[in-house]
């Protein structure tokens, strides 16, 4: 009689359960890819094993941001030449463009002047090439001559970019301007008279930055890194109006936004206004300037001032948002 080990034994029937558990999960994934195949083909299946895509990187984003500034430089040379150029030169412009000995120009040149690019954006890329869009502003004279009085014209070309080679798709076209932008409602809403401490703490800050007029470390917080401007841009400051959004002005709560408006003098006498968006806490009793900071504190959520449309339409000046006012919804995340 043939005996078998009891180890042995466990090992076996181990070994034909994992073998069943195996058989199992195998017949689910054929099961899976079965189903996955009638829903969306063979790229639904090998989706499942395909990584991510990479995201942007440095090295992409200043490549982008350099073909950039070299197609609108491309452009900006094209719609000038474009504008000056008469009957008998279309060589010049057969430079730019394929179509240049069919295209009629006048006898007389044009008077083009002070070009700015204005926008530039990637439309299309594949096969080695980037399409993109390439809209210049150019101020053209009305008579023989450039003057102030003339208006500027806005010009869009299509340009081609294959390893640092450009071409222009077709000639320019004269388009729009852009449209005029919406008021948004800043989040300063109390006016504060001149010898309220925030006023006074404004005052003399911009005094001291500005021409001067005093140590600008009195006015600060240690951690500012505010210092006065050298040489001093300036000889005089005076406060014109600083609004807040502290009801009281600097006798309420420990911080504040500030927005201070001044009246500048220099060598030559009066300038324009300036405006300084400020953000102030109160230390120790005493208000100091935390920073000036990059843009005015805006209403949360975003509001438009009353009488404007999401098109930039009305012409109001109130920087409170009033009941009426409409709110911006914030972005939705996809």
């Amino acid at each position: 009689m043939k005996t078998v080990a009891r180890g042995q034994a466990n090992s076996g029937e181990a070994l034909l359960r994992q073998m069943a558990v195996r058989r199992r999960r195998e017949n689910v994934m054929v099961a899976v890819l079965a189903v996955l195949a009638v829903l969306g083909g063979g790229h639904a299946i090998f989706s499942v094993f395909q990584t991510d895509p990479p995201g942007p990187s440095d090295e992409s984003t200043v490549s982008i941001v350099g073909h950039a500034e070299l197609v609108g430089s491309f452009g900006q040379q094209f719609v000038m030449t474009y504008l000056t150029a008469t009957s008998g030169q279309q060589e010049k412009i057969g430079e730019f463009v394929g179509a240049g000995s069919q295209i009629a120009l006048p006898s007389t040149p044009r008077h083009a002047s002070d070009p700015v690019i204005v926008y530039t954006s990637r439309e299309r890329s594949g096969g080695g090439f980037e399409i993109w869009a390439v809209t210049i502003s150019v101020r053209v004279a009305k008579g023989a001559v450039v003057t102030a009085a003339d208006t500027r014209q806005y010009y869009r070309v299509a340009v081609s970019l294959s390893d640092g080679r450009l071409r222009a798709l077709s000639i320019p076209a004269v388009i729009e301007p852009p449209a005029k932008g919406s008021d948004l409602a800043l989040a300063y809403s109390s006016p504060c008279a001149a010898d309220t401490p925030l006023s006074q703490v404004a005052a003399g800050f911009l005094g001291a930055l500005l021409a001067g007029s005093g140590d600008v470390g009195r006015y600060v917080t240690q951690d500012s890194g505010i210092t006065a401007l050298k040489p001093s841009p300036l000889t005089a400051v005076e406060l014109v109006s600083a609004t807040t959004d502290d009801n009281n002005c600097g006798n309420g709560k420990p911080q504040a936004k500030v927005l201070a408006t001044v009246n500048p003098k220099g060598d030559g006498g009066a300038m324009a206004s300036l405006a300084y968006p400020l953000s102030m806490i109160r230390n120790g009793g005493q208000w100091q300037v935390q920073s000036i900071d990059p843009v005015p504190a805006l209403t949360n959520p975003l509001t438009l001032v009353a009488g404007q449309d999401s098109r930039g339409g009305g012409n109001s000046t109130s920087t409170t948002p009033p009941s009426t006012s409409v709110q911006i919804p914030p972005a939705k995340q996809n």
